[in-house]
């Protein structure tokens, strides 16, 4: 069958030119392929509702909550709430990711210090962000810089042990060639240690990522007073069931377009 539609793609592309080549390739089935699990999904979605095996005022048609999405006044506030979230998420994000790539490869290039620092860096890093936030209201109050203080402590430690164990694990030859060529240790650690211990770091930064996201919503849900999570909440507690699920569906969206920018990113990058 997919021989038969890749012939029949070529033949099309044959005789009408640059057009119909550019419609074979998107009608490529490899690429159809990642499409056919959230087809699948949405297909049990409006069949679950068509049964009625979950009440529709509980769980609308996906249908209805496009329809919902493409008001232009829903739309426009989904999109400035989300719009917020994504601004506090990536704030807490970058501050994570400046301090605690750093951090890592010199805990990762000093034993003692490592050994120094990790009781403490194990007693914080297992801790729910959630159990920050009180904390920080104490100190920060209400608003965005409550929210991005609690994105960049969660968001840091997968950085910050990733980086530390990139850096324990550079080659020691290379090591010792920086050495035998007298590079200083500022050199070392960024012509060496850091290109080293990037597939590392670029693992904690594409997880970090998706923890922000997480947190900055989960913060904005329990002591937020806008964003995409005070939103679905907002949504909830009025019964508005179509708007919290376009809200929860912004988000899907989000963290998806965030994944795409970043592995474009890591492929510019980590090109080796």
């Amino acid at each position: 069958m997919e021989l038969i539609l890749r012939t029949g793609l070529e033949n099309t592309a044959t005789e009408n030119g640059k057009p119909s080549r550019m419609l074979g390739y998107a009608l490529d089935p490899a690429r159809l392929r990642p499409l056919l699990g959230i087809g699948i999904f949405l297909l049990l979605w409006e069949i679950i509702v068509a049964s009625q095996l979950a009440p529709e005022n509980y769980l609308p048609p996906f249908h209805a909550i496009l329809g919902t999405i493409a008001d232009p006044g829903t739309a426009s506030v989904l999109l400035l709430q989300s719009l917020i979230t994504l601004a506090r998420a990536l704030a807490g994000y970058l501050i994570a990711a400046a301090i605690a790539v750093p951090f890592g490869i010199f805990l990762g290039r000093s034993a003692l210090i490592s050994e120094i620092m990790s009781p403490l860096i194990e007693f914080l890093r297992p801790l729910p962000s959630s159990t920050i936030i009180p904390v920080a209201l104490l100190f920060l109050g209400l608003g965005a810089k409550m929210i991005v203080f609690v994105v960049a402590f969660g968001a840091a430690w997968p950085i910050l042990v990733a980086a530390r164990q990139g850096a324990e694990h550079v080659d020691p030859v290379m090591m010792d060639v920086a050495r035998l060529l007298r590079l200083g240790k500022t050199r070392i650690n960024l012509e060496v240690v850091l290109p080293a211990a990037m597939p590392f770091v670029m693992g904690g930064l594409r997880t970090s990522l998706a923890v922000s996201l997480i947190l900055a919503v989960t913060a904005e849900m329990l002591a937020g007073n806008n964003g995409i999570g005070f939103f679905i909440l907002d949504m909830e507690r009025a019964f508005r069931v179509q708007e919290m699920y376009a809200g929860i569906l912004s988000i899907g969206v989000l963290g998806y377009l965030l994944n795409l920018a970043f592995q474009a990113m890591e492929r510019k990058i980590v090109y080796w």
